[in-house]
């Protein structure tokens, strides 16, 4: 490396003492640090230990003489400069000293002043030469191609990277032009103002595809300058180039990764994206562009990622980036976007950070776009909801028919009840009837005999007068009260007979009432007849809380199930006698029944003067289970019942209303000719 004078070491080697020690001194005065030796063996010593700049050797001394040392630096490739002292003006010793490679030679005693000079100028001298190696060691060592040519463009220098990438050795290539290496690839017009720029006295820079010598084709990024002379005149041409082929085809695989990239990106069918940490998009795919309106260009304007939420999410967008970037998990994905034009869209949005270097970089996301999903959510719910209500309809339909079969079952049984105890209660009562008869036409003798025996004791009285025995017969008739039994007895026996005659009609609209048909089943049957028969086996219902007026006029018989159409009366019935029971009157309510027809329909109403129905009440009546009746005391269903058997079973109405008057009134219409399921069968007696 040069050596500045400023720490210059020089090394003054001398057998004699006094030349040796005052030349060292004359050093210092110069300002260097000088150093001292007294024969060659300690000289090469100092030199193999010591930073030496410049080395004072004297020719003549023992052991190794100044030649000798002079031959080492030689072979050992010493750069130093030596100067040469002598006492002898030998010129051979002279010649012999400089053909060694010694810089100077001087003359004992040394004069300062030539000293100072020669010590200056050997030191400028060595630090050019070292400034000239090392570039010459960079020209050669450089890994970029150094191609010298003079103005004309024929190369005079080339270093051995140029004959590396070139495949020319620096002799083939040493007078010849630059267009050895041409490809062809460039037109005439590149070349022209190549020249024009470089020949300005211009620096040129840019790509080239140039041709090695086997033929191959490469890339080179050139630098190439004018050097002008002292006068400022272009004397040669510095071309500094580098090999780009491999860097080339790494771009080009990098951009056509890139674009295989973007093709593969473009045919996802979800929109993807990638933004920087102030939220600003930096890439999306086709479908990006597509969903929300955008353009590449108003990419690369400034898009954030905010604007493509609507304004009531973007704080909740914001902190969820934040907590992705810090690889906080959060569960909210799902938001609405905001296209370009206003429009909106729901949006599922999954991320993950970009690193690089173990540090966030970015976010990457694809977005799904879930107007389907929630189409078919909203549609599920919608049929869940249809589902549940269904559900509970039949749930309610199923709880009806359950408690409809269980009334069913619990009609037919105390029907069968019934029969039985109306069949075993006839064949007594007959018979009490017929002993009846018979003790009536018996008391009837009686009395006849006992008119006779009366008629016979007058006469007695009259011929012979009255003696103690027929006034003891007397007494006895007046003690028995003889006449008020004889005139109670026809009365006693009336009065039986018409209990008979209600026991008998009891016993047979029990029997009528116990008459079972199949649930489906239509038989031809007269409406007053059931009427009769509902109000018989009702009587304990209402007797207690109502009177019941009927108006029921000659009818068409009616093609219908007789024991459903009895429950609906039945049920109407009670219903009338507990509205009118729940007022807790002081006197008996009125039940009014009333049947008539024309020529389609036989109508029936049954009208009470109870406390009516509200108006909230009158719209749920004939829902299943609802009922305004305390806990325990009503099911609910006896009406949806009867408006199941009239309207759905029967094909008919049932309607209610209360009139101004006060009271309720349902009213029934039935149809007189069925269209399904007909059956006109007379029902058995």
């Amino acid at each position: 490396m040069p050596v500045s004078e400023e720490n210059a070491k020089v090394l003054v080697v001398d057998d004699s003492d006094l030349i040796r020690i005052s030349t060292a001194h004359i050093v210092k005065k110069l300002g260097y640090e000088p150093l001292v030796a007294d024969n060659g063996e300690s000289c090469i010593e100092m030199l193999n230990s010591h930073d030496v700049s410049v080395l004072l050797l004297d020719i003549h001394m023992p052991i190794k003489t100044g030649f000798e040392v002079l031959s080492y630096l030689r072979e050992n490739h010493f750069t130093l400069p030596v100067i040469m002292i002598s006492g002898s003006s030998d010129i051979e010793q002279a010649v012999e000293s400089l053909k060694l490679g010694a810089y100077e030679f001087l003359l004992k005693p040394i004069d300062p002043d030539r000293l100072a000079i020669t010590i200056k100028n050997a030191l400028s001298e060595q630090a050019l030469r070292e400034q000239v190696k090392l570039f010459s060691a960079a020209m050669i060592q450089s890994p970029l191609s150094i191609v010298i040519t003079d103005p004309l463009g024929k190369i005079e220098y080339v270093n051995p990277s140029f004959t590396v990438v070139s495949g020319y050795s620096e002799e083939e290539v040493k007078g010849e032009q630059m267009h050895i290496l041409s490809s062809g690839k460039h037109t005439a017009k590149f070349y022209t103002r190549f020249w024009k720029t470089i020949t300005s006295g211009k620096v040129w820079e840019g790509e080239l595809i140039n041709r090695r010598k086997n033929g191959e084709l490469f890339w080179e990024y050139a630098t190439v300058s004018p050097i002008t002379d002292h006068s400022g005149k272009i004397s040669h041409f510095l071309g500094i180039k580098q090999d780009i082929t491999q860097r080339k085809k790494e771009k080009e695989a990098l951009a056509e990764s890139e674009r295989r990239f973007q093709e593969l990106a473009d045919l996802l069918p979800q929109p993807v994206f990638e933004c920087a940490p102030n939220g600003m998009i930096t890439y999306t795919n086709r479908l990006g562009y597509d969903m929300f309106g955008y353009t590449k260009g108003d990419l690369d304007t400034g898009v954030s990622s905010l604007s493509l939420f609507v304004q009531d999410e973007r704080e909740r967008v914001r902190q969820n980036m934040e907590c992705r970037l810090k690889d906080i998990s959060f569960e909210s994905h799902e938001y609405t976007g905001l296209k370009k034009d206003g429009s909106t869209i729901p949006i599922l949005v999954y991320t993950a950070r970009i690193m690089r270097e173990g540090k966030p970089v970015g976010i990457r996301g694809i977005v799904l776009d879930i107007t389907a999903r929630r189409q078919i959510e909203e549609k599920l719910q919608q049929l869940n909801q249809t589902l549940e209500q269904k559900v509970e309809e039949r749930t309610k339909e199923l709880a009806k028919t359950h408690h409809q079969m269980i009334l069913q079952e619990k009609l037919a049984s105390i029907g069968q009840l019934a029969a039985g105890l109306a069949h075993e209660l006839n064949n007594p009562i007959n018979f009490v009837r017929i002993n009846f008869a018979a003790l009536q036409e018996d008391i009837e003798d009686l009395q006849s005999m006992l008119e006779s025996y009366r008629d016979t004791v007058k006469k007695i009285e009259t011929s012979h007068g009255v003696d103690d025995t027929l006034q003891q017969l007397h007494r006895k008739e007046s003690d028995l009260s003889i006449d008020s039994l004889l005139e109670d007895i026809p009365k006693i026996f009336s009065e039986s007979k018409n209990g008979f005659d209600r026991i008998t009609t009891i016993i047979e609209s029990m029997r009528n009432f116990s008459f079972r048909h199949a649930a489906n089943e239509m038989v031809s049957f007269d409406i007053n007849r059931g009427i009769r028969d509902t109000l018989v086996i009702a009587r304990n219902e209402y007797r207690y809380y109502a009177e019941v007026e009927t108006s029921l006029e000659e009818l068409p018989h009616v093609p219908c199930n007789p024991e459903q159409i009895n429950q609906v009366f039945l049920n109407l019935v009670i219903n009338s006698a507990h509205a009118i029971a729940s007022q807790q009157r002081s006197s008996k309510g009125i039940i009014k029944i009333h049947s008539w027809h024309d020529n389609e329909h036989v109508f029936c109403s049954i009208a009470d003067d109870g406390p009516g129905i509200p108006e909230n009440v009158m719209r749920r009546i004939f829902e299943p289970f609802f009922t305004t009746k305390e806990p325990g005391k009503g099911t609910g269903l006896g009406l949806s019942i009867s408006y199941d058997i009239i309207v759905h079973k029967h094909k008919g109405k049932i309607d209610v209303a209360c009139p101004p008057e006060g009271g309720t009134v349902f009213t029934i219409v039935l149809p007189l000719k069925q269209t399904a399921r007909e059956c006109m069968h007379e029902r058995p007696e």
